[in-house]
């Protein structure tokens, strides 16, 4: 564990102070200067740190009272990224954490993304930096681009922000100009002026929405088919389930039990039922697929599912982590047919508090599949099938729901966008997801869930046995501390002076914006200055949530975490000994949360991609749109229409010369003084829109 970890909130952030002082030493007094004065620091409490901090060699007293920062010129390994807006990055684990240290685009060279990379680090002022990187390991990379054939040369023009020109490495018979293709980029060469690579797949024409898909798919490293040997053992498994496997199985086919998902859903992990016991306690039952019964370890399936670490949700299509037999069938929970599962029952007295809980292996019979729809409109009817169970279970929900927040879990929510497509698949309408009680319903029992299996594994004995956790850290020092200023600026000041009234701050933050138009970006700050939880077998708490105990065991056949945790927490009701090691099961759990990001990266990809394509239809309109980041290069805003974000250049910008200030996030112009923020309402025209690059550019109107 990082020794970062283990710092007291009051240390945490005056290290952060210490570590970005421009002015070199400071004393207490000056560290206590930088911090919001809503946090209600005192000055005794920043001179304990700033001794604390000392004593542990994390920073050095260079006079009396007066604190330095403690800069080692180090060498580091780590790994060259391009985000996607463009930027070159090092990711490089420093005291524990994992840190980007970002780069000049020129420095970099013929290093390509991927690259493994020695790196120099030197210390100066406020920040780490690259003086120098030296390659380790160069590791080919895939991108998604378009054929450009010159004479006998041939060039793939990449999808990719900030990526040259790929030379490829065959001569242009046979290709045709415009094809989509996936690329894979092997060197740099020193004679040439561009990277080379090799045509891996040709995907079609530029431009069809299907050949777009499918490049987003393979350009994040996900397959559309399953390999032979999965095909294979797939037909060797049985296409019904038998009455031998209900063996040591808790029969529970005559419950009330239901499941609640998405309309268009097919997979199905999770079903809840309820019921009462003799003693007129309620039996709240949590039944997960029993994916472990079918998927065992080191077979073909089990290592594809484990590659994909989880299925991916894009616009108009989804990427299995399972073969369709298996999710979409036998281990979908699906209505009027036995299912096997594995089950937590919480036993709860007439007032919902849980006094018991058991967990193990089940068989279940779901009498009703329910969209979210279908379950909402019962639950504000009280008509309906099932009535009266639904309205008790959102009862309880809501009880649950409650506790969590005044334990202090966040309230924030993203949004999610839907489509509307016409005949011929084209987005004619794009549209936020509505969220209903019977979302909060089903979220609530499953978190419920998910932390009753952490906390179960976590305290069953000494030594902890080794699990895999969902953890999810404090936001980053510098990051809260710049929201903290950002949000005095926007008329909206947070505490951030322990632990508890920060979560209380950040809550009561959505309740005071309310009716503000800025309430969204705030929001959206807010969760960005988050820490990104993450699987891992070192950490079981989980900050957003205010628990200190959590894992994902609820949804086995999307994710591959909660199918092992699935068989550890088997492995442990059976026989509480030890079957793997921490470090085996920290490399899964960081393999895992790598391709939960590219997942993500997809998804959003695929979303930007039919909002592009949906534009395309509307060049010129004139529209209302909401800022919603600010750089160097431009502004960014929200269509608020059209729930689509939009470039506008700078440079488009005539009249004024505008400057950005980096510290308050605003354009100012330097002629007028007009002042661009976040937040702010504008007016813009769709300038361009091209859905090959995924990219909307805005003209800015009436300034």
């Amino acid at each position: 564990m990082s020794q970062r970890n283990t710092l007291s909130f009051p240390e945490r952030v005056s290290l952060a102070i210490i570590e970005n002082a421009t002015t070199g030493a400071m004393n207490a007094n000056q560290v206590l200067d930088k911090i919001p004065r809503e946090s209600n620091f005192t000055k005794e409490m920043v001179h304990k740190a700033l001794l604390n901090l000392a004593n542990k060699g994390m920073i050095r007293e260079s006079n009396k009272g007066v604190y330095i920062s403690i800069r080692r010129d180090i060498k580091k390994t780590g790994e060259l990224v391009l985000s996607n807006r463009g930027d070159y990055y090092v990711r490089i684990d420093l005291d524990g954490d994992t840190q980007q240290l970002f780069l000049d685009n020129d420095s970099v060279g013929r290093f390509l993304p991927g690259d493994i990379v020695l790196c120099e680090l030197k210390s100066k002022g406020k920040r780490t930096y690259v003086k120098s990187l030296q390659l380790s390991k160069r590791i080919p990379k895939r991108y998604s681009g378009t054929l450009e054939i010159v004479g006998k040369n041939v060039f793939a023009v990449l999808q990719k922000n900030g990526m040259r020109d790929v030379k490829i490495l065959r001569p242009a018979e046979g290709l045709i100009n415009g094809y989509k293709v996936l690329v894979e980029v092997v060197d740099f060469p020193i004679n040439s002026q561009q990277p080379v690579g090799n045509i891996v797949e040709v995907l079609g024409m530029a431009g069809k929405i299907d050949t777009e898909m499918h490049a987003i798919v393979l350009e994040f490293g996900f397959n559309t088919q399953f390999p032979a040997a999965v095909l294979a053992e797939i037909s060797t498994i049985p296409k019904t389930i038998h009455s031998s496997d209900y063996a040591k199985r808790k029969d529970l086919r005559d419950l009330f039990c239901i499941t609640i998902d998405p309309a268009d859903a097919k997979d199905f992990d999770d079903a809840i039922s309820l019921s009462k016991n003799k003693e007129g306690n309620y039996l709240l039952g949590v039944h997960i697929a029993d994916v472990s019964h079918f998927v065992v370890p080191d077979t073909a399936i089990d290592r594809e599912a484990l590659a994909r670490g989880t299925s991916v949700y894009l616009v108009d299509r989804t990427i299995s982590m399972l073969p369709e037999v298996l999710s979409n069938d036998l281990c979908s929970l699906k209505p009027h047919v036995d299912r096997l599962a594995f089950s937590v029952i919480f036993t709860l007295n007439k007032t919902f508090a849980v006094i018991d809980q058991w967990f193990g292996k089940t068989v279940i019979n779901s009498k009703r599949r329910f969209s979210y729809e279908d379950a909402q409109e019962v639950i504000l009817t009280k008509k309906g099938d099932y009535a009266e169970e639904l309205n008790l279970l959102n009862t309880i929900a809501k009880h649950f729901e409650a506790i969590r927040f005044e334990n202090g879990a966040l309230k924030f929510n993203s949004k999610e966008i839907r489509f509307v497509f016409d005949a011929n698949k084209k987005p004619i309408e794009a549209y936020e997801k509505k969220r209903f009680e019977a979302h909060m319903l089903i979220e609530t029992f499953m978190l419920m869930a998910n932390e009753a299996v952490a906390k179960y594994v976590k305290t069953l004995q000494k030594p902890t046995l080794p699990f895999l956790f969902r953890s999810h850290d404090l936001p980053p020092n510098d990051k809260l501390l710049d929201f903290a200023k950002f949000c005095k600026l926007m008329g909206y000041p947070i505490q951030i002076d322990n632990e508890p009234q920060m979560r209380s701050s950040f809550n009561a933050l959505l309740d005071r914006t309310a009716n503000d138009p800025s309430a969204e970006i705030l929001q959206q700050m807010a969760i960005r200055t988050m820490a990104k939880a993450v699987y891992t077998a070192y950490r079981s708490s989980h900050f957003g949530l205010a628990f200190e105990f959590y894992t994902h065991f609820t949804s086995p056949i999307r994710r591959y975490p909660d199918l092992l945790v699935h068989r550890l927490l088997f492995q442990y009701l059976e026989d509480p000994s030890q079957k793997m090691d921490e470090s085996q099961i920290e490399t899964i759990a960081k393999h895992s949360s790598a391709m939960e990001q590219k997942a993500a990266e997809a998804e959003r990809a695929s979303t930007k991609y039919m909002l592009a394509q949906m534009m395309e239809q509307h060049k010129g309109k004139t529209m209302d749109a909401t800022i919603t980041g600010i750089t160097e290069w431009g502004i960014y805003a929200m269509a608020t229409e059209f729930y689509c974000e939009g470039l506008i250049r700078i440079s488009d910008v005539k009249g004024d010369r505008f400057v950005y200030n980096e510290a308050e996030k605003k354009m100012i112009g330097q002629r007028t003084r007009r002042s661009f923020h976040l937040g702010d309402t504008i007016s813009v025209s769709v300038k361009k829109s091209d859905p090959v690059k995924r990219l909307i550019e805005f003209n800015l109107l009436n300034y």
